[in-house]
């Protein structure tokens, strides 16, 4: 009997799954479909393969011929996956609720269809497996303490457990599903938002960053985190935050993930103990679009070299710092920044940072498996923006990135040890 099998049926989203075809007739070509609905959006992905003279297929051993995905690639059909026709351009793939997990339909089709195809087509077998961010081991504890806001997730019990603050960009709100990761690989993840959240601001017009302390203490005094330091795992706009954190108040941050990061203040204002740090601005002139009517915000912030005094990021002062860069990155010149970043940490003789840089890849640097966004609407600007990176060379690097930040957060997260060189025995 013709049948597609899938396991682990339930697992984390950096998970690899098998998935394996058995009982089809030797030689013909089968279509592979996943599809997983979402409140407002459905995503999918499809292969296309040749039965061999078992009548079997291997995600880990047959290529798939065409599709969402070529090639042999075990979790193609979950990271290629594209939104399904019919809805409006530019859907980007965001587990808003992670306390439900995702449904994933597996499904085999004669003959090698496209995605309009599949739409109607009927299946010749199908199955179903579960998804989840959040593990059955972790509880959320939701966070009104103060001005902070937020969730905590974490591995039930008393611990203690590594202190780990998460934060986005631009979008604003509470997005939950790297600190749900977190927490299911042991960590203490606040989701720490900052604006467009409850009785929060809902934009950035200032920032203060006692708020971003007042949260690092709270986290801190809990009875559940390890004492040592917190860490702080960041990415785009909220990279800027994270990095001032770890430099204006370095004792209470023992660990700094910059994802798709800045080397300077950019955008809005921001102050800290009565102190105005200078910002470089964004310049919505020089937005571009390009000949696929795509939005490109790439050269909108002021270059580098024009940032005024204060401005500049002084991660020298920080303790451990651990920076992704895609080096295909279309929304922010993350690869300037970064190369400027280097060059005066040399200049002063640091080496308390690691600066991994990865060329195909884009902007959204996160956990594997699931969905990749290329482009997608961006509320910020009213347009569907380039992200940049190819799907393949951008998968390559979400794998390789995140057992990278699980091992530096591990390792540097409550230790309240350095490896930098300190500048004061050099000033």
């Amino acid at each position: 009997m013709a049948a597609i099998y899938a396991a682990p049926t339930t697992t984390l989203t950096d998970e690899k799954v098998q998935i394996k075809l058995s009982g089809f007739d030797p030689g013909s070509k089968v279509t592979v479909r996943s599809f997983l609905p979402e409140p407002g959006l459905h995503f999918e992905a499809h292969g296309h393969f040749v039965v061999d003279g078992n009548g079997e297929v291997s995600m880990e051993q047959n290529p798939s011929l065409g599709g969402t995905y070529t090639d042999v690639e075990p979790m193609g059909l979950f990271w290629s996956m594209t939104q399904s026709p019919g809805q409006k351009l530019g859907l980007r793939f965001v587990k808003k609720d992670v306390t439900i997990p995702m449904q994933i339909t597996l499904s085999v089709h004669k003959g090698h269809l496209d995605i309009s195809a599949l739409q109607t087509d009927a299946p010749i077998a199908k199955t179903q497996i579960q998804r989840t961010y959040l593990s059955s081991d972790v509880e959320i504890i939701k966070v009104r303490s103060g001005k902070v806001r937020g969730k905590v997730f974490k591995p039930k019990g008393p611990g203690p457990f590594k202190g780990v603050i998460d934060m986005f960009g631009g979008a604003g709100g509470l997005l939950a599903y790297r600190a749900a990761l977190l927490a299911s690989r042991g960590f203490a993840a606040y989701a720490l938002p900052y604006f467009r959240y409850e009785d929060l601001p809902s934009s950035v017009g200032q920032v203060e960053l006692e708020y971003f302390e007042e949260a690092t203490d709270w986290l801190q005094s809990q009875s559940f985190v390890q004492p040592g330091g917190i860490g702080v795992c960041a990415v785009s706009y909220g990279t800027v935050l994270g990095a001032r954190m770890a430099t204006e108040f370095p004792e209470k941050i023992s660990a700094c993930v910059s994802i798709s990061g800045c080397s300077a203040n950019i955008t809005v204002p921001m102050s800290y103990k009565g102190r105005d740090i200078p910002y470089l601005n964004f310049d919505y002139s020089r937005m571009k679009t390009t000949e696929a009517g795509l939005v490109n915000i790439y050269d909108m912030i002021d270059p580098l070299e024009t940032a005024p005094a204060g401005a500049l990021i002084e991660f020298e002062k920080a303790q451990n710092l651990l920076f992704f860069v895609g080096m295909d990155d279309k929304n922010l010149p993350a690869q300037h920044f970064i190369d400027a970043t280097e060059k005066r940490l040399k200049a002063l003789g640091c080496n308390n940072y690691e600066i991994v840089r990865y060329p195909g890849c884009g902007h959204l640097i996160e956990p594997p498996y699931a969905p990749i966004t290329l482009v997608s609407y961006y509320k910020a600007v009213d347009g569907v923006i380039e992200w940049g990176g190819s799907l393949r060379e951008h998968q390559r690097a979400l794998e390789h990135h995140w057992p990278k930040l699980l091992q530096f957060l591990d390792k540097h997260v409550g230790s309240q040890t350095t490896s930098r060189q300190s500048l004061h025995s050099k000033l």
